[in-house]
């Protein structure tokens, strides 16, 4: 059973995340959404870095850390963000957050062959074959009337919890030692410099910078990436990647029920069938592992 405190961090990991699907629609309902998230990213860079240095936390020095770090930024902040936050112009939140409910299911293939101590059983493969048919219950799941585009996002969406699965497998082997708060910081500026082309096509589209929209950035910023990436990767060292990775279903479930009480969002058939897919297959996966992270060689076991 996991440490008291690690099972805080990770209800509170779900507690953020699950919110800030609905944050993200806020904004890219009034600002472009290439612009957005790239503003984003630059503002968690500058406050993360200035408080590792502020803290004395040494930014990476060997290269191959400092790889690893800016792999997993693109990832979590580059890639990831430039897809979400331009598919939530058509699609709902909730059903953005469903589809990286199916990162578990990724994680746990990868696992298999990347790390020791993760290995796939035939339980584990029942489960990742349910959760591909609920991911492909899920493509399409915003109906035709919402027109080529929603389509277009749901088909972009099924990649982001795959890029996810190799950044959680990338932390796990690498990033395993060192303040989280540096390596955040170099991989944010990493997911910086994949979103400025992104950004630079829309800086002539018009922007509404209201109340609503900037307290909705403020809370992506400070505890959906500053809090939220630091306590993930503090998380992921203390547990198995398959199970780091369970947060998304819980995460998705909460994001569902915001997007509907807060921004009127409808749950439809398609998402409730595909969303009941891969929570089973999630289920099955958190059955067949463990929780207790799994153990590498002695150069690489995971900090504490």
């Amino acid at each position: 059973m996991p440490p008291l405190v690690v099972l805080a961090g990770y209800a509170l990991l779900v507690a953020l995340w699950g919110s800030t699907w609905a944050a993200i629609k806020i904004g890219v309902s009034a600002v472009p959404p290439f612009v957005f998230a790239f503003e984003r990213a630059v503002v968690v860079a500058l406050l993360l870095t200035a408080l590792s240095l502020a803290l004395g936390h040494r930014l990476p020095r060997d290269r191959r850390t400092l790889l690893a770090a800016i792999v997993a930024g693109v990832i979590n902040t580059g890639t990831s963000w430039a897809i979400i936050f331009w598919s939530e112009q058509y699609v709902p939140s909730g059903l953005v957050a469903v589809f990286g409910a199916a990162g578990p299911i990724w994680t746990a293939l990868l696992a298999h062959f990347l790390v020791p101590g993760d290995r796939l059983s035939r339980l584990k493969i029942v489960g990742l074959l349910l959760g591909l048919v609920g991911v492909g219950v899920l493509v399409g799941a915003p109906g035709a009337a919402a027109g080529p585009e929603a389509l277009l996002a749901t088909i972009l969406l099924v990649l982001v919890p795959v890029t996810w699965a190799i950044g959680t497998i990338v932390q796990v082997r690498i990033l395993h030692a060192g303040s989280p708060l540096p390596l955040v910081a170099v991989g944010t500026w990493g997911g910086v410099i994949v979103l400025f082309p992104f950004a630079l096509t829309q800086l002539a589209t018009p922007a509404a910078w209201t109340l609503e929209v900037a307290i909705a950035f403020g809370y992506l910023v400070v505890f959906g990436s500053c809090v939220g990436l630091v306590l993930q990767l503090w998380l992921t060292r203390r547990l198995r990647p398959t199970t780091m990775m369970l947060a998304q279903l819980l995460i998705s479930a909460q994001a569902l029920l915001v997007g509907a009480l807060a921004l009127g969002e409808s749950i439809t058939w398609r998402m409730l069938a595909g969303a009941l897919l891969v929570a089973l297959a999630l289920g099955i996966n958190a059955y067949a592992g463990g929780t207790r992270p799994p153990r590498l060689s002695a150069t690489a076991a995971p900090a504490d």
